[in-house]
């Protein structure tokens, strides 16, 4: 069985950003109103512990291109765990008011992980060409040793036949990626910005890392006018 670990992870630049980021922008967005936001990590793939924090951990160094202040995470905690809430979410009226207030986080960023595929392999089957060379004969008349005729067979040329002979063959398929994100005011607890990409990459760190550039560079072309 033949194995070509580069059949599907070849096609990543041509397919990997193929699918364009969804978002939306509230019109009452302003940019002079977010400045400072906190994350409050990603819901968990199913049957995936721990991959809400991956992503999460992923995506935020990339709201700097935002120029946002990102508030370090320990310190969020440190806040929500001052709450009576037997499970602090951070997504509270009161807990977005706490924020809002030890803080100053003006927003809060949640996420929801939508695809989650490590690299795999599967097998197909290709067709292999085979080609196959035989001699064609022809009966002929040749002039006896005796001076008669006689009629003899002999080799006259080739033939070269061609066929597609089926073959298994291991092909690695690209991990893959998707996720959304959404940005609500602690002060009003008005949704301000959302969106959603998926990428392939050669693991699921890769893929998180250009899902995630391309859900930010759709907001930063969204965020651009004198309106925001």
């Amino acid at each position: 069985m033949k194995k070509n670990p580069l059949i599907a992870l070849g096609l990543l630049g041509l397919f990997g950003c193929a699918t364009p980021a969804v978002v939306f922008v509230s019109p009452h967005y302003k940019s002079q109103h977010i400045m400072r936001v906190a994350v409050m990590g990603f819901s968990d793939f199913p049957g995936q512990q721990g991959s809400g924090t991956m992503i999460a951990d992923i995506f935020e160094k990339y709201l700097f291109k935002l120029n946002y202040q990102v508030v370090d995470a320990n310190q969020v905690q440190q806040v929500l765990q001052q709450q009576p809430s037997a499970v602090p979410s951070g997504t509270t009226p009161e807990e977005l008011a706490t924020l809002n207030k030890n803080l100053n986080v003006d927003a809060i960023v949640t996420g929801s992980i939508s695809e989650l595929q490590e690299t795999s392999e599967q097998t197909v089957m290709v067709d292999i060409p085979q080609e196959e060379t035989s001699p064609v004969y022809q009966d002929v008349v040749v002039q006896g040793r005796h001076g008669g005729l006689r009629t003899v067979t002999e080799q006259t040329g080739t033939q070269t036949t061609y066929t597609d002979q089926s073959v298994p063959e291991t092909e690695t398929l690209p991990a893959r990626v998707g996720f959304s994100v959404r940005l609500v005011s602690v002060k009003t607890g008005e949704l301000m910005w959302s969106g959603s990409g998926s990428a392939d990459g050669m693991n699921m760190a890769s893929a998180a890392e250009a899902a995630a550039t391309k859900i930010i560079q759709a907001i930063q072309k969204d965020l651009v006018g004198p309106e925001r």
